[in-house]
């Protein structure tokens, strides 16, 4: 498969091309449409004076050319709209292989410090995991990826299922692109999912009520012969009057219910428009996995339906214009007409639109995972493992980390023990292992290749306690904070069946050296009774003694800094054995704080 730099390159050269041509058929088009429109004045003056019934004709014929221009026009822009939205993605692809996501979402909004993990993780905000990932062109598909990184699934097959959909669709990057080209050329607003929702919710109101119905039909027949007839009088027919009158006193007593209407159908063709969009893209694609198969083929089966939808609504917003909306409604009841139709719509193909609106969600979160997939070719799946709790991995990395400079390292946890004791100075890559074990566990859930030689991962659920913040609005301190987080880990490891990987790093750091040793010790005796395994990180040296103490359930593995003429150096390689060093005081005089 060709390598992401390569295919993106070629897509920027492809589509920048494109760019040019159409920008330059636009100013031709411009400039023609301008010299149309004069010859048409002129041919007006010309007509005028002239008198030929000839003359107008050809003055009708240049008119003509002028609306074919001008629908040309409108059609190239919107091409090069097009053009502009994958030029657009493409650039955001180019930039995110060099480590920048920084024009992706970072799903800031989604952070909670409460949550078991998501927040010491990093997984929402800036610089995020959720960063990394989301490519997402509707709301609900961001909402759902969302849910996927923050809620763990305990089932093997569901993991499995995701990584295959994942993995064939990776090796389709013309979709992919052609997919999110599709979304994000219509925005989406917060409200649209919602109104539109509404309004499939809905009662069925105006096609159960007679004189809709009759009025629907009889009061546009009744308007068009009293314009007919007038027309032959030659002055307008007293009868019009009344015909008209009728028709707003039937808008009049109507109108909260059209106004509802209005409220959830009025705004919703945008949004219309992108799900037939991201439909069409669907069916047009060739799958072999069932479930995308079945996606392709309910997409076919469906496109047409809402495509019928996307006119109507279209058709219904087109009231809003200032005038021809009150002129429809005034001869025709054009409200009463749109909003029949619409009703006969949902009542066919409510359950269509949701189910395709559903899957449509479900294949955006798909596609964003898909691409950062392709854009990691040298990642692998990882093995679930359902035999027991371990934790297998060879040259694991942290899948933030550049690829070119992470150092990887090998992992066994539960294999051979319960708990890592983790001890190390500052600096030597302590907490971005804990980090590394957390983040991939996450990820294997929501079916992502992951950056090692080789992974193997149980079903576990996960508790960390990273980063403690305290609150002075709430009157808690740090050491409160603290003394909390490590009590909610406790009160749900030793209350439930369900295995846990728990990560501590450097607990009880908000009190005494002595009553922290003893402390922690205290935590890590708990654990070893609960059904958990983990890892447990501390610059307490005096702890490693836990190793005799519980030889099988703890092991001791340590980071270490070196001291060299140029200073300290890290290799950031994993290594068995408490630490023996400290960098604290080297590294202050490196900086100049002491002598």
């Amino acid at each position: 498969m060709q390598q992401p730099s390569v295919y993106y390159a070629h897509q920027k050269d492809r589509f920048s091309q494109l760019l040019d041509k159409a920008n330059k058929e636009i100013g031709m088009l411009s400039r023609l449409r301008l010299w149309v429109a004069l010859a048409g004045l002129g041919g007006m003056v010309w007509a005028f004076r002239g008198g030929n019934s000839w003359q107008w004709w050809v003055t009708a014929a240049v008119g003509a050319g002028f609306l074919a221009l001008v629908k040309r026009h409108t059609q190239k822009e919107q091409a090069r709209k097009a053009i502009e939205v994958n030029l657009f993605i493409v650039n955001l692809e180019l930039k995110a292989l060099e480590g920048d996501n920084s024009g992706l979402p970072d799903g800031a909004a989604y952070t909670n410090i409460a949550h078991p993990y998501s927040y010491d993780l990093d997984i929402f905000g800036k610089g995020s995991v959720y960063q990394a990932l989301s490519r997402c062109v509707t709301l609900g598909g961001a909402l759902l990826l969302r849910d996927r990184l923050a809620t763990l699934t305990m089932d093997k097959t569901t993991i499995e299922r995701r990584q295959e959909i994942i993995a064939e669709l990776s090796g389709q990057p013309d979709l992919l692109q052609s997919f999110r080209a599709a979304g994000m050329a219509v925005p989406e607003g917060p409200k649209d999912q919602e109104r539109l929702g509404l309004w499939l919710e809905s009662q069925d109101y105006f096609i159960n009520n007679m004189l809709v119905r009759i009025a629907a039909v009889a009061m546009p027949v009744a308007s068009a012969a009293c314009i007919v007839y007038s027309a032959v009088l030659g002055s307008m027919y007293q009868g019009f009057t009344l015909v008209v009158a009728v028709n707003w006193i039937l808008l009049g007593i109507f109108s909260k219910k059209i106004k509802v209407a209005v409220q959830q159908m009025g705004h919703s063709a945008p949004l219309v428009d992108k799900y037939e969009s991201l439909l069409r893209v669907a069916a047009g694609g060739a799958f072999t996995h069932p479930l995308l198969a079945e996606t392709g083929a309910e997409a076919k089966s469906s496109v047409n339906a809402i495509f019928d939808l996307k006119k109507l609504a279209h058709l219904f917003e087109s009231r809003s214009n200032g005038m021809t909306g009150p002129l429809m409604n005034t001869l025709f009841l054009f409200d009463f007409y749109c909003l029949l139709k619409m009703e006969n719509w949902r009542k066919k193909h409510r359950q269509l639109l949701k189910q395709a609106i559903a899957s449509m969600i479900e294949t955006d979160v798909y596609v964003s995972c898909a691409v950062y997939a392709y854009n990691h070719p040298e990642n692998i799946y990882p093995t679930i493992n359902t035999a027991d709790h371990e934790i297998t991995a060879t040259n694991l990395r942290h899948p933030l980390l550049n690829p070119k400079t992470a150092v990887g390292n090998d992992c066994s946890l539960g294999k051979g023990e319960q708990f890592y004791l983790l001890t190390g100075a500052n600096m030597t890559g302590k907490s971005t292992f804990i980090r590394t074990i957390g983040v991939c566990n996450v990820l294997c859930n929501v079916g992502l290749p992951l950056p090692a030689e080789r992974v193997s991962l149980p079903l576990l659920d996960l508790y960390t306690s990273m980063r403690i913040t305290d609150s002075v609005q709430d009157d808690i301190s740090y050491f409160r904070a603290e003394l909390n987080r490590i009590k909610m880990i406790m009160d749900t490891v030793r209350t439930t069946a369900q295995p846990y990987l728990v990560l501590l790093d450097e607990p009880l750091r908000g009190t005494n050296s002595t009553d922290k040793q003893q402390g922690t010790r205290s935590i890590v005796e708990t654990l070893l009774t609960c059904h958990a395994i983990g890892i447990v990180a501390t610059h307490d040296t005096g702890l490693c003694d836990m190793e005799a103490q519980y030889r099988g359930k703890v092991s001791n593995y340590h980071f270490e800094s070196a001291v060299t003429p140029s200073g300290l150096t890290f290799d950031f390689r994993l290594k068995p054995g408490g630490s023996t060093s400290n960098n604290a005081t080297i590294l202050m005089r490196q900086m100049g704080i002491i002598n």
